[in-house]
């Protein structure tokens, strides 16, 4: 039940790197790797091992061969200041999972064009991990298995310019029983809509528990008579222990003048045990 209180960027987690395998006219190499699904929340007994498995797809026109890395998972202000996951190097969190990752593969992973592949990893979290979650970004790079320069008309090799998608998967191992996902707002502030600027809601949150908190949040608008006028969601923040986020809003319905009242409810998720309710009045004058 829940309890009410009052009161490198990864920019789709893709990345692509560019080879030039030889030199003269350009031609291109098809490689399109996807993965499914795109994130895993494991939830084991203390010192028990986790696993999942990673559907890989090749629908290019060249065998790929697969490759691996993990990062650690961070929250990182943007240029305007608003929260956005990153990665940072594995073991510089202290809610890193990183090194815990290992990959159930004998042999290098080869898949052929128009075919895919499974690929299992376990997480094997150390003996002294006895409470609380943990995250890593891992990896799947795809390169080209064989040799893709050849010939042109005039008997020069041709330049191939090669996609190599990175793709990131985000891993969060939980220990059964003893996740707290706490937190405090630290910030709330709210600009009325104008004639030429929308509504914004600004909040800002601290993570104080010891796991992962996905905090989501709605609010609803009131009119004088207590009529719902609009409502909304607002964006996600996601945090681990310690760290600190904020996030913007902007809703672009426009609101008659007058006087009104937002109820704004935040869920402390992803399991949410937590809701923090607020309220804020405010007048929208005459334009």
């Amino acid at each position: 039940m829940k309890k009410v209180r009052g009161g490198r960027t990864l920019a789709g987690l893709t990345a692509a790197l560019l080879l030039c395998l030889a030199w003269a006219s350009p031609g291109e190499a098809g490689i399109g790797v996807t993965v499914s699904p795109s994130r895993f929340r494991l939830s084991k007994p203390a010192g028990e091992t986790a696993s999942g498995k990673i559907l890989i797809q090749n629908s290019g026109s060249y065998p790929v061969k697969i490759s691996t890395e993990v990062m650690d998972m961070v929250s990182r202000p943007d240029e305007k200041g608003l929260s956005i996951r990153d990665e940072a190097p594995a073991g510089s969190t202290s809610h890193s999972c990183a090194s815990w990752i290992r990959i159930v593969q004998e042999g290098a992973l080869v898949i052929p064009a128009g075919q895919s592949s499974d690929l299992e990893f376990v997480v094997s979290p150390p003996p002294e991990v006895t409470a609380g979650g943990y995250g890593a970004y891992l990896f799947i790079l795809g390169q080209p298995a064989e040799n893709l320069s050849k010939s042109g008309k005039s008997g020069k090799p041709e330049v191939q310019l090669v996609t190599v998608p990175r793709l990131g998967i985000s891993v969060v191992y939980e220990v059964k029983g003893t996740v707290q996902r706490k937190g405090d707002l630290t910030h709330l502030d709210f600009t009325p809509p104008t004639a030429s600027e929308p509504l914004k809601i600004r909040h800002g949150f601290v993570n104080t528990g010891n796991a992962e908190v996905v905090l989501t949040g709605t609010f609803h608008i009131l009119n004088e008579s207590n009529l719902l006028v609009g409502k909304g969601t607002l964006r996600t923040l996601k945090t681990f222990p310690g760290e600190k986020a904020f996030m913007e809003t902007s809703w672009e319905q426009s609101l008659p003048a007058g006087r009104y009242k937002m109820l704004l409810t935040f869920e402390l998720g992803p399991d949410s045990q937590e809701a923090v309710v607020r309220e804020i009045n405010f007048e929208v004058p005459a334009s």
